[in-house]
């Protein structure tokens, strides 16, 4: 993950209740994201600012049908218990949707359990469910078109049961390539569409570090004389949807993908 490099974006009433638009560019550990509000600036940032004060949903792709919540610092190793399982065991062959899988159970010290519904020799997983005192979860995938070693769902239903209510989340993949060719352009500043002067603060060290001049920092705002022709101090925003361009390694594999993901929460947060 260190190397991964992904970009987030939602656009304006695609998404009703979040905010008019928001862009986040992803490079490893560092995050840049700009909310497209009014005088907003662009947020510089860690993974912990990331998921304990921003709650960006700026995941990892491949986490899709492992787990319910997609939080930023969320990996296929945790949805897969690779470092806190304590027990692992078959405990037989089964069928979901005329698919062949595998049951696996895995087990932890403190009496948590996951079961995992794995394909082979593709290894898709078409159902996770997890246990523990008070809550009981259910990811159920579904895969369609692509070749059978496809590892990316088309659709995930969640279910989570815990006191004192329960929560329904869907995730629909509309659309996925992969491997995709992905200019290292969707990754930078100029990307973000920022209007003129935005000021750019660096929450790692609580400072500004620079205005957006249309083409890249500087350290004192622009001056409307010496703003670029054609530029004014607002954007012009999209409206099209939700979706997240990541130079990963895809599950099994290596591939640049680029995927368009639309979420619609059933239940309440």
């Amino acid at each position: 993950m260190d190397q991964s490099r992904l970009r987030f974006e939602v656009f304006k009433g695609e998404v009703p209740g979040l905010v008019p638009g928001e862009v986040i560019i992803r490079d490893g550990d560092e995050f840049h994201g700009f909310r497209r509000v009014e005088g907003e600036d662009v947020h510089i940032y860690d993974l912990e600012h990331a998921t304990g004060v921003r709650g960006d949903v700026a995941f990892d792709p491949r986490v899709l049908g492992l787990s319910d919540f997609l939080p930023a610092n969320l990996t296929v190793k945790d949805c897969l218990w690779y470092h806190t399982g304590e027990a692992l065991s078959v405990v037989g062959s089964d069928q979901i949707r005329g698919h062949d899988v595998w049951r696996v159970k895995s087990e932890r010290d403190d009496g948590d359990v996951a079961e995992y519904w794995i394909e082979e020799p593709s290894f898709r997983v078409h159902r996770k469910t997890m246990s523990g005192a008070g809550y009981h979860i259910d990811v159920a995938s579904e895969f369609s078109g692509g070749e059978p070693s496809w590892p990316f769902p088309s659709r995930v239903t969640a279910r989570r049961e815990a006191m004192p209510s329960g929560l329904e989340r869907t995730y629909v993949v509309k659309n996925f390539e992969a491997p995709a060719t992905i200019s290292p352009d969707r990754f930078t500043l100029k990307s973000m569409d920022l209007p003129i002067n935005t000021p750019a603060v660096d929450y790692r060290i609580n400072r500004i570090v620079g205005y957006w001049n249309g083409e890249g920092l500087q350290e004192k705002p622009v001056r409307p004389k010496r703003m670029p022709a054609g530029k004014t101090p607002e954007s012009q925003w999209g409206t099209r949807f939700v979706w997240c361009e990541s130079a990963l390694d895809a599950r099994g594999g290596d591939a640049a993908h680029r995927f368009h993901a639309a979420r619609a929460d059933l239940g309440r947060f």
